[in-house]
């Protein structure tokens, strides 16, 4: 009986440090379906662990149970051969758990009463460099980077302070 116990425990450590080698970002490198993915094994077990993961195959994002999970799906893209889409790629959990918003300044005005704080307004270049944003709640194209800092010093002081937002992309957002 131990000796089963053991093995059960092994065998989910296994899969779950298995589970995380997977390190690409989607946004770091292109996704390549024929990187001696032929040669790695698919995983058999994976751990009974909540630890999600965010995968991006080029065309939309989707949320994992865990690590182990997103390589049980690339394994199954692999078999098939026939599909067209290709493996998917560890990125940033807040590209499947945040809600994509068009317009930031009607979410963060209900919280602030000014984000034309006088303290916090400095002159922007005038030229379109999107970026997309997140504040783990939502993610929403901005035309600068520079306006971020303008909407997180808006945002002090307010019920939103604890959830500033941070650069997802240096592109837009895209949808799910």
């Amino acid at each position: 009986m131990l000796c089963k116990k053991f093995y059960i425990i092994f065998g989910t450590l296994l899969a779950f440090c298995n589970a995380n080698t997977i390190t690409t970002l989607a946004d770091e490198a292109p996704l390549d379906a024929d990187q001696n993915q032929e040669e790695q094994p698919c995983p058999v077990v994976c751990p009974a662990l909540y630890a999600p993961t965010c995968g991006y195959d080029g065309v939309g994002y989707e949320q994992f149970v865990n690590p182990c999970m997103m390589q049980v799906a690339n394994c199954a893209r692999r078999k098939e051969r026939a599909s067209l889409h290709q493996p998917f790629a560890q990125t940033d959990n807040d590209w499947c758990s945040t809600k994509l918003v068009n317009n930031l300044y009607e979410i963060v005005s209900n919280f602030a009463d000014n984000l034309n704080k006088e303290e916090c307004l400095k002159p922007c270049p005038m030229i379109y460099d999107p970026v997309c944003i997140s504040n783990g709640e939502y993610r929403v194209t901005i035309a600068t980077a520079c306006q971020l800092d303008i909407y997180n010093c808006a945002l002090k002081g307010t019920k939103l302070e604890s959830k500033l937002f941070k650069i997802l992309s240096t592109r837009k957002c895209e949808l799910n």
